[in-house]
């Protein structure tokens, strides 16, 4: 844990797993974390206090490499290496029915919607998917237009689009209704695309690649804002903006943690070094 405002580091380690952390996730109250893991298995965290919650949710057969809070706080999404995505109970921890089935590869991304109706997936079989989260039922046909592997999707605020990032080094942007690709691929990175995150406001995009860049987009005409944001050493494995869409955080597999001003595109501060 860091302190995103002095990027010091808070507390030890949070240790619990036995392979890598592959996705971490608050809660929506700001109370509790989730991880996922290499090990298959899901764990909770109290933020406070980074001691773990109980024990691990196991369900996977192999690599958990996302994980997601639904909006009210009460279940959890999983998709994992096993090509299935899971629902758990976020206070016991229990598993909420059979596995949701539709994805012939890794399951590589999960969020739900902002009202908690939907659920979104991005999978190594080149395709999104939307599924009912009372049922877990499919919702219509997967969406295809990605042209390699899906490695990031996530629902923009209102809850209207989704956004998606692929390896073949492209967004795209979806009709969450209709699930119709909007407009073109949104090109500029040079190497793939590890991960996407919209704006508070659902006005822009972020997304980091594995060309070592963090980059901003307009999220309603597709158009780059300004240059890369440069300042890894090595792959930018994950993005997010802050809660006031002011700041943005990246997470790199240089072992960093940088902070940019989202208005500007500049680097706050000195990278925040912990992990090794």
């Amino acid at each position: 844990l860091w302190d995103a405002a002095t990027g010091a580091a808070i507390g030890e380690p949070l240790k619990g797993h036995s392979s890598w952390v592959t996705s971490v996730a608050f809660s929506p109250e700001g109370r509790r974390i989730v991880s996922g893991n290499g090990d298959d298995t899901l764990r909770l965290w109290d933020a406070a206090t980074g001691a773990a919650i109980g024990e691990p949710l196991k369900g996977h057969s192999s690599w958990v490499k996302s994980v997601a809070f639904s909006p009210d706080g009460r279940r959890i999404v999983s998709g994992s290496d096993d090509d299935t995505l899971r629902l758990w109970d976020a206070a016991t921890g229990a598993a909420i029915g059979e596995p949701l089935k539709g994805h012939s590869d890794s399951v590589w991304s999960v969020a739900f919607s902002p009202d908690g109706q939907r659920i979104v997936s991005g999978a190594a079989d080149y395709t999104l998917r939307l599924w009912e989260p009372t049922t877990g039922a499919a919702i219509g046909e997967r969406l295809k237009g990605q042209s390699t592997w899906v490695t990031s999707a996530t629902f923009s605020p209102d809850h209207q689009r989704i956004a998606s990032g692929g390896a073949d080094n492209t967004l795209r942007l979806w009709d969450a209704a209709t699930g119709a690709a909007i407009g073109e691929p949104l090109k500029g990175h040079s190497d793939r695309v590890a991960s996407v995150a919209f704006s508070p406001d659902g006005r822009r995009i972020v997304s980091g690649g594995a060309d070592y860049t963090v980059r901003l987009w307009d999220a309603a005409t597709g158009a780059a804002i300004g240059e890369p944001l440069k300042g890894h050493s090595s792959w930018v494995t994950s993005v997010a903006f802050s809660p006031d869409g002011r700041r943005i955080v990246s997470g790199g597999a240089d072992y960093t943690v940088r902070l940019w001003d989202a208005a500007t595109g500049a680097a706050i501060g000195e990278p925040l070094k912990g992990h090794s």
